[in-house]
Formats: C-alpha cells, structure tokens, sequence
C-alpha cells in the first residue's frame, strides 16, 4: 500500500478521505471525551519511517493548547514535511530547536535519558512513533472496525520488524498485537513498566533495556 498520508491536503481536511466513513460512524454514537476530533491534524507517525527505533503508542490527545499550536505556521510547516517525509536535519519533528509547543516539551520530557546522552539531532533522526489511530481524542475508546490507513500502519511496523529493529510498546501492546499479530513473536520489542507516565528511563525500561535501546539511537 502507498502512504496515504504523503499526500493529504491537511488545509482541507484533518480526516483522511479513506477513513472519513468510518469515524463519521463512531463520532455518531460516541461519549463527547471519545469523539475523534475533525478539525486538529492527523498525527499517523512522527519522525523517519527508515530510522532505526519504533516506538509504539496509542493515539494523540486533545487539549485547548492543541488548537493554538496546531494553527501555527511554523508547526504546520514542520508537520508537513513529517507527513510528506521531507528530507530534514529533525526527522522527528518535536525535537527541533526551531519548535516550542507542549508536545515539544512532552517529547524531551520523556526522551530526557536519552537527551542526556547523545545530540538531539542524532536522536531525533533515529527514531520513530506510531500510533494506533491517528485522530486526536480526549480519552480513547476503540472503534469496531479497523480504518482503512491503519492497513498502511501496519506495513510500516512489518517494514520495522523485518529490520530486526528495536519496537517499543509506550502504550497498549495488547491493542497493538491485535492490529499486527505478528508482534506477539516478535524478539526485539521492550515494554515501558508505567505505561501511564511512559519515560524512556532506566527505571521505566529496565537497567539492560534501556543501555541496549541507547546502542540503537
């Protein structure tokens, strides 16, 4: 499947044409705090789908703070260049010096180990996020069916599996295994103790994990 993400017009629409039917579907029987949100912009993956470390999580949230930074230009511009993989010296976007946001403050909080040990541009061109469903929620409630960009998700964890690459499970590994059942199998994958407050420390990782997923970033 091609990315079907390079190419939206994100002035358009914040809800992929191929899934439009479907979230249309959920958001019409939803709690409000489940509703996937159809005017902040679609966040299938961050950083280089060719990096070397995936990282695994749910889906965006949704605060007050989001509208503001979403209606950046700066943002936006950077966003798009994710979206389109543009070649850039920040692959993942939120560590660019260039961009001050709350996900930009949430990432390096998370990444702080890994900032304490290595550049930040080494790190943000060697690592990736995916998430489950792209669409910004306040709580997350999984819909009946799958949608249909989440086929190209899944591709893109089996191109990362197919590398022996390290795959970490921020959030939901059951979930995940139930997209991509071969994960299951899968040897190289860590799994973040508290999932809630999903820190790349050592305590959070495990002394050993945390020093082998360093090696690969």
């Amino acid at each position: 499947m091609r990315n079907p993400w390079r190419n939206l017009n994100t002035d358009l629409t914040s809800i992929h044409p191929l899934d439009m039917e479907l979230v249309e579907e959920f958001n019409a029987t939803a709690k409000e705090e489940y509703k996937f949100c159809k005017t902040l912009l679609p966040d299938p993956y961050i950083g280089s789908l060719k990096a070397n470390v995936l990282f695994l999580t749910l889906n965006p949230g949704l605060s007050a703070e989001d509208y503001k930074t979403h209606a950046d230009e700066n943002f936006r511009f950077l966003y798009k260049q994710n979206l389109a993989q543009a070649k850039n010296d920040y692959p993942f976007y939120y560590l660019n010096p260039e961009l001050d946001c709350p996900g930009s403050k949430w990432w390096r909080g998370k990444l702080r180990w890994f900032i304490e040990e290595i550049d930040e541009k080494q790190l943000a061109q060697n690592i990736c996020c995916l998430q489950l469903m792209p669409y910004h929620s306040v709580q997350f409630k999984q819909p009946k069916h799958n949608l249909p960009t989440q086929e190209y998700t899944k591709e893109i964890v089996k191109a990362f599996m197919a590398k022996n690459a390290p795959i970490v499970f921020m959030r939901s590994k059951t979930k995940w295994e139930a997209l991509v059942s071969e994960l299951k199998e899968y040897n190289n994958s860590f799994v973040l103790r508290n999932s809630r407050n999903p820190t790349f420390s050592p305590k959070n990782m495990g002394e050993e994990s945390f020093h082998l997923l360093l090696k690969s970033v």
